[in-house]
């Protein structure tokens, strides 16, 4: 390379919410096979997962700069606290990672008019979290065959409240 400057790398636009109704589209597609379900619950938490970091990113000033690119929410990490070890925890804090904990990230952070309508729309309970339903990125290695189409359908239906909302928020 000649010359003194480089021109710098663009920073790729997150694509959360394309993936979000890409994993729902799947998931719907899977759920119709009892035999599926499993994978089809899977790709319905991952769907609204994508959806509450699109609209973490989008609306609420969360960031995906770090070299894992995991978002993260800049006031939580950034919030002025007394100790080293409070820094560290806000920063673990501030990290978006899988459902049911990104869920609660979104009521944490949603705010304003864009906020209260999003929160609005959404279920009181965060259904991805409840007992009997709980959903974890970790369930990808079971077979699938205690999942219930019930708890599929409460997932699809909560995926596709949360891509609503998204576009309600506009």
């Amino acid at each position: 390379m000649t010359g003194g400057s480089q021109t710098p790398v663009p920073v790729p636009r997150h694509t959360f919410l394309e993936a979000g109704r890409g994993h729902y589209g799947a998931a719907a597609q899977l759920a119709k096979e009892p035999k599926h379900v499993g994978p089809a619950d899977h790709l319905a938490g991952l769907a609204a997962e994508c959806a509450v970091k699109a609209m973490l990113m989008d609306y609420f000033g969360s960031v995906q700069d770090t070299p894992l690119g995991i978002p993260y929410s800049p006031k939580i990490r950034n919030r002025p606290v007394p100790s080293k070890t409070q820094q560290k925890k806000a920063e673990k804090e501030s990290l978006h990672w899988h459902m049911p904990d990104v869920w609660n990230d979104l009521v944490k952070l949603a705010a304003g008019r864009r906020g209260s309508l999003i929160l609005s729309h959404l279920p009181q309970d965060n259904p991805f979290a409840e007992a009997a339903d709980e959903w974890s990125v970790d369930h990808r290695y079971v077979d699938g065959q205690q999942i219930s189409e019930e708890r599929v359908a409460r997932h699809l239906e909560a995926a596709r409240t949360l891509i609503a909302a998204y576009y309600l928020a506009q």
